[in-house]
């Protein structure tokens, strides 16, 4: 509900030289003392109270009046020396300001306790502190408080040099809504239904902020424990898609090449100890030139081993990682590749990839072991041509070395 404003009573006597006094003086320790990281606690906080004082103590009498605005004026200024304990500062300059103006001590007094008892958790002890309670509660928990919500948290974090958590943000301002009180019958009747209303909202802000920060508590909890969970919240699908098409499709292709070359391996050495065995059974030419027998058994010997590795290369490799004693639960864990799901029976390869079709997490995790062990093959098939490769040149270039070291003899 928006305030009401109320008319001061015309005849009513209200000296404002004093207030003024006040007024200027708490503009003129803003302007030379408060920085910039002041967005809430201000002048403005300040002009906008003694507006408020004003319209809930209207029917006060003139002396009350006075008290509970110049209060009002000081109820914040403490802001400038000492933020956490702002209140008992705002004190020390009400008092400071009196020095000097011949201010009744009791009016001192009723100004100083106003502004003791308007802090969080007072119970104001008269009319006066009612007022300025009720001014301070107002501004703080009714009207604009979503508005003005972001300049005071941004000014708590300005001041700190720390973040505040929105979820702890959120509970606080709930807190301060549900602490929050009115005594005086204006102030009940035209800011209570705002306060009402924002204690509404703000548990709803509040709630959404937990559920978030409790869902984001609990990934980072599970995100230690499991591994590919949630993943299609934080990378959009089709990025997820191209990477597992064009990694499997890579495996192949380097696959095909090994094989490929194996082959070229295969034949090579196929054909050159099958072409010497030959010759050597036909034509006798170790009876007729022993010479010639080293080289011709060295090439034999090597070209055979790079043969049987070219051979290893190319075997068919079945990795089973699931065997009769694996239990159901590690079964679907994996089941892409044929040779984990040949020995299942029917019944059981289909309950298997049901699960991973209703569990994003498991097909992630199928699909990422299988590329691991395709890997694997891969490594191996490798090492194995890359032998082949190298005992085929050594045993080429012995060959021939001994060769010629024969001939050079022989002339």
């Amino acid at each position: 509900m928006s305030e009401i404003k109320r008319t001061v009573n015309s005849n009513t006597s209200f000296p404002r030289d004093i207030v003024e006094a006040a007024r200027q003086y708490v503009l003129q320790y803003f302007n030379e003392k408060a920085g910039n990281e002041l967005l809430y606690h201000n002048y403005q906080r300040a002009a906008k109270l003694a507006e408020l004082v004003e319209t809930i103590g209207a029917d006060a009498d003139a002396e009350t009046k006075e008290i509970v605005k110049i209060a009002a004026w000081f109820q914040s200024v403490g802001c400038v020396d000492d933020y956490k304990n702002y209140v008992n500062k705002s004190v020390v300059q009400a008092r400071t300001f009196f020095n000097g103006k011949g201010y009744p001590e009791a009016k001192v007094n009723r100004v100083l306790n106003a502004i003791l008892n308007s802090k969080s958790g007072s119970t104001p002890m008269n009319f006066v502190e009612e007022i300025l309670s009720d001014a301070v509660t107002a501004y703080e928990c009714t009207t604009g408080f979503f508005e003005k919500n972001p300049l005071k948290r941004l000014e708590e974090e300005l001041i700190s040099g720390q973040r505040v958590e929105t979820s702890d943000w959120e509970q606080n301002q709930m807190n301060t809504l549900l602490e929050a009180k009115f005594y005086t019958p204006y102030a009940k009747v035209n800011f209570e239904p705002t306060l009402a209303q924002n204690i509404l909202t703000q548990k709803r802000v509040a709630e959404k902020g937990r559920a978030k920060a409790f869902q984001n508590a609990e990934d980072d909890e599970e995100n230690r424990l499991r591994k590919y969970q949630n993943i299609e919240k934080k990378t959009p699908r089709s990025g997820i898609q191209t990477f597992f098409r064009s990694t499997y499709r890579s495996h192949i292709h380097l696959s095909l090449i090994a094989d490929n070359k194996a082959n070229i391996m295969i034949s090579v050495n196929a054909i050159l100890i099958s072409l010497l065995i030959s010759v050597l059974t036909y034509q006798d030419l170790a009876s007729l030139s022993p010479q010639i027998l080293l080289p011709v058994v060295t090439f034999l010997v090597t070209g055979l081993t790079s043969l049987v590795f070219a051979i290893l290369a190319v075997r068919p490799k079945v990795t089973q990682l699931n065997t009769a004693q694996t239990p159901k639960e590690d079964i679907k864990k994996n089941i892409v590749f044929f040779g984990n799901f040949v020995n299942l029976e029917l019944e059981e390869y289909e309950q298997a990839m049901d699960a991973m079709f209703r569990d994003s997490e498991l097909m992630y995790g199928n699909m990422t072991r299988d590329l691991y062990f395709l890997g694997k093959v891969l490594d191996k098939k490798y090492r194995y041509l890359t032998n082949s490769y190298n005992i085929f040149m050594v045993g080429f270039v012995a060959t021939v070395l001994i060769f010629i070291t024969f001939l050079f003899i022989n002339v």
